[in-house]
């Protein structure tokens, strides 16, 4: 089942319907449009649409929101503890577009890079990919794909101004639920998934 996140409401698309969520079944394009319709204007927080090909669906989706790439990091030190960023208001971690011909895993490590003013970073294993849907004269489907990293300088990070991060800091595991309550859904659950339930 592929999982969009909304701002912090759900879109997911799968072959099946889903309790809990309003499930509309995939006819066409406008099917997109009553989903969207749903999330942006109405209460409710889920929405499911399903189809026997959802491979076909998701592949539909895409032409309907336009994909943009990037890449970003969670990034450990040697006390274990993790790299977050505070960006207009809302805890996030670090990453960015990837640029052409460029690699997920080099724009990975750049965006850290570039957004905390560190370098030393020991490239991970892939994470997982995060999907979320903004509005800019049309819709934009923003698919990121995230890496671990090991982070083994001690350097003090430093925000990025000029891309409006407030705040770089390095934080225990203890100390992150604090932080997912002033967050976006998709880094909520990434966080809960590849730090929280880890137990590295």
């Amino acid at each position: 089942m592929y999982k969009i996140f909304v701002n912090d409401k759900l879109l997911t698309i799968g072959k099946k319907e889903v309790n809990g969520a309003v499930n509309l079944h995939y006819k066409t394009k406008t099917t997109f449009e009553s989903a969207f319709d749903l999330l942006f204007n109405t209460d409710k927080e889920h929405i499911h649409i399903y189809h026997s090909k959802k491979n076909k669906v998701w592949e539909k989706f895409q032409n309907f929101a336009q994909p943009v790439y990037a890449a970003g990091g969670i990034v450990r030190n040697k006390d274990n503890n993790y790299l977050f960023i505070k960006r207009n208001g809302l805890w996030d971690l670090p990453k960015g577009h990837v640029e052409k011909k460029e690699s997920f895993e080099n724009a990975a490590v750049r965006e850290v890079e570039e957004e905390c003013s560190i370098s030393d970073l020991k490239l991970g294993k892939f994470a997982s990919v995060t999907y979320h849907v903004y509005f800019d004269k049309r819709y934009y489907l923003k698919v990121v794909y995230w890496f671990h990293m090991k982070y083994k300088g001690t350097a003090k990070p430093k925000p990025q101004k000029e891309e409006n991060i407030e705040i770089v800091n390095w934080f225990s595991k203890d100390k992150i639920p604090k932080l997912m309550k002033n967050t976006y859904g998709n880094i909520r659950e990434l966080t809960q998934n590849q730090i929280l339930n880890n137990k590295k």
